[in-house]
Formats: C-alpha cells, structure tokens, sequence
C-alpha cells in the first residue's frame, strides 16, 4: 500500500507491504494522524502551538508540554552538547529577520536551546527566547509514524517526509538525493532498517536586502550556509539523522565526533 498526504511544508509519503489491506489502512492513517500532531505542536507559525507558547511564556512561567515535545527539546539540548554548539533551534532570530520565520512575539534577537529548562512536562527560559524545532521536528515525526505503524502490526513500511527517510523491515529502500545542477534525483544508495536524512539550501536559498541566504544557519556566526553541496546522514534514529544535517552542513567533517556518538554515519554529496 502507498499513501501521500501533504504534511510538515512538504509531502509524506508511506509504504507498506506485507500486511493484510485492512491492516495497512488502519496503520496508515494512525501514521498520518501522528505526524498532523508532531507538527501541531511543534509549528513556528502557530502562536498556540507548544513551541508559540514556549515563546511568549516560558520567560514568566513555567508551560506545561506534551510528551513529545518534551522529547525533542531534551534530544535537541543533547545534540547541542555533543555538537559544540552546531546544532541549535535557537537560530530562530535570524531566521525572522530574513523574512523564513514569524518574529518573536517577545522581542528575542537571539536565542538557544540552552536558555530552557524542560523538566517533568514543563519548559522554563532564563529569559526571551525563539527557537525554530523544523531542524529536528520532521524526522521526528517520522519516527513517530513508524511507531504508528509498528503498534498495528506492520513489519515492513517506509516513511518518507521530503528527503527525511525511514525505513523497518528487511526489504531495503533506495535513497534518492537532488543535486542543484541535475533536476533529476542520483541514486546514493539503499537503506534498510534505519533512517537518512538530507539538508541542502537547493530551495531555500534567496536575496534578502543584498545578500544571499538560506535556511540553514550557522548558530554562533549568524551567517546562512551557501554551499551548493547536499549534506546526508544515516542513523537509527530520524529525528537524530534530520539534526545532524545541521550539523554536517557547518562542520563539514564527515568524522566529526558527535555523528560517532549518536551511532551516525554522514557523507557529503558535491553539489557541482
């Protein structure tokens, strides 16, 4: 069975194979319907959403979170550690200021993940924060729709959400990555029982004020990553493997030491 629905800025795409038809349509939209939540609650552009909340009132008190988003912020405070400060939702400011992000509703011209405190369901900032979770989020929410089809007893199943990838089961899956010069995707290899990820400014880069820019950012320089290179990671994890892009887009080291820590494996594709 093959579904698509338009999701997380992008299509999602699932497949899944060698379960009764009753089975994978149930399974299927248990899977869609967690995404639709993962991006519920973890939209920049939706002030009631728990990152919006987080943003206007974590400052004064404490705001109580769901599970999920809960889990995200402490994964991305970990891959913050682990990354020198590479990977960090905090870039959310300049990403407003370009124009790809709402402005901050409470002043905030520069943020990080490490100004939460996020403790027993709840989210405390040590002062005005913005922070963007689209690094993260996405392959978060495809691990979440794996779990999905995982409780109703499929086996065998990808999840595709715009380049961010995850396969279970033994039949493996192509991975296909876009070049800037070739409008057609280049096969980079095959997956099994894992997840990848690819970052690259192919479609966000623009002109603003004279410069050129794009969403991936460099946290502590604010400058935007402007190489026409496609960054890739495999991991168990997707949630992991969508970070660490970030990560491989401004280090630019295929062994950099946090990719070892998280299990990853990272390779650079030349964008010319």
């Amino acid at each position: 069975m093959n579904a698509m629905r338009p999701l997380l800025g992008t299509y999602v795409r699932i497949h899944v194979h060698g379960a009764a038809p009753a089975v994978c349509t149930t399974a299927v939209n248990a899977a869609f319907d967690a995404i639709a939540r993962v991006q519920q609650l973890m939209s920049a552009f939706d002030p009631n959403s728990d990152l919006g909340r987080i943003q206007r009132l974590a400052q004064q008190q404490a705001v109580k979170v769901h599970p999920w988003t809960q889990e995200v912020l402490l994964l991305a405070q970990s891959l913050h550690a682990h990354s020198d400060g590479l990977f960090d939702p905090g870039v959310a400011p300049q990403l407003a200021f370009w124009g790809l992000l709402p402005h901050s509703v409470n002043g905030a011209t520069a943020s990080s993940i490490t100004q939460l405190t996020v403790q027993d369901g709840q989210v405390r900032s040590a002062g005005p924060c913005h922070l963007d979770l689209g690094g993260i989020a996405k392959g978060f929410a495809v691990d979440r729709a794996i779990d999905a089809l995982q409780a109703h007893g499929v086996t065998c199943a990808s999840v595709n959400a715009g380049g961010d990838l995850r396969v279970i089961g033994p039949e493996p899956e192509p991975i296909y990555l876009r070049q800037a010069h070739n409008p057609q995707p280049v096969l980079a290899g095959l997956l099994q029982d894992g997840a990848c990820a690819t970052s690259a400014i192919h479609f966000s880069q623009q002109r603003h004020a004279g410069q050129t820019i794009s969403a991936l950012v460099h946290p502590q320089r604010r400058q935007a990553v402007q190489s026409p290179d496609s960054f890739s990671v495999i991991a168990p994890l997707c949630a992991v493997a969508d970070a660490l892009t970030k990560v491989l887009a401004l280090a630019r080291q295929t062994t950099w030491p946090c990719f070892a820590h998280f299990g990853a494996q990272a390779f650079i594709t030349p964008g010319l």
